[in-house]
């Protein structure tokens, strides 16, 4: 009797302790995704992550990152350690110290234990990226290219930041002929074949590619996942 007495009380006490983090996480204010399901952030990441393949001790740029929670939800899945994820970004009310301690603080809620990447922070313009050249051996634009309004700036820039060799990784919603606007942002969606000519133009090879790696049960909209090299 006893000993069920006290797991009762071990019961009890859990769920008070999670049903706490799970208040708390609704004040913890970000920009980007904050799922509530580590069941649902492997059906949408996992394919993702195998093709990212990030290595201990890397060290990654995340272009158009927001607050990070891109980083956050793949963190939550993935076992690499002490990476650090340089987030870029032109918007300082999503990308700010205040916000990605919030999106890390999240989700390692939702992880159930802390999430100890490295996250920096730069504060770009339309002028310039705001980082040192021929550096980086990982970049990503994660959802991002179709946002940009002069692309063809932007991807000679990211050019001029990496390492001969190194990996471009874009994740994009691409064009059809019955959906040529992002929904999210209202902005035009980009055809594989204009990614593609972009790219190349500007140094850039490509190697391979996951087709629609969201894993969504109904795929709504094609999207690709593509890895380029610098060449």
């Amino acid at each position: 009797m006893r000993k069920l007495f006290f797991t009762v009380l071990f019961t009890i006490g859990i769920l008070t302790i999670i049903n706490a983090q799970k208040k708390l996480g609704k004040h913890l204010a970000f920009c980007g995704w904050k799922y509530k399901d580590t069941a649902v952030l492997r059906v949408i990441f996992e394919k993702q992550l195998a093709f990212l393949n990030i290595k201990n001790n890397d060290t990654i740029i995340d272009i158009g990152s927001s607050s990070g929670s891109y980083e956050g939800c793949i963190s939550v899945l993935g076992t690499f350690k002490n990476v650090t994820f340089v987030l870029v970004d032109i918007d300082s009310n999503c990308l700010n110290k205040t916000k990605v301690n919030n999106m890390v603080s999240y989700y390692s809620m939702l992880k159930g234990e802390p999430i100890n990447q490295k996250f920096d922070i730069i504060q770009n313009t339309v002028d310039s990226l705001y980082l040192p050249l021929n550096l980086y051996s990982k970049v990503w634009l994660m959802n991002t290219l179709h946002e940009i309004p002069d692309k063809q700036k932007l991807i000679s820039d990211v050019n001029k930041v990496m390492r001969l060799g190194g990996e471009l990784i874009l994740y994009e919603i691409l064009s059809s002929p019955k959906h040529t606007i992002h929904g999210g942002c209202d902005h035009p969606l980009m055809g594989d074949n204009e990614i593609e000519i972009l790219l190349t133009k500007n140094g850039f090879k490509r190697t391979s590619e996951v087709d629609n790696p969201s894993n969504p049960k109904k795929i709504t909209h094609p999207s690709k996942m593509i890895r380029f090299i610098k060449i």
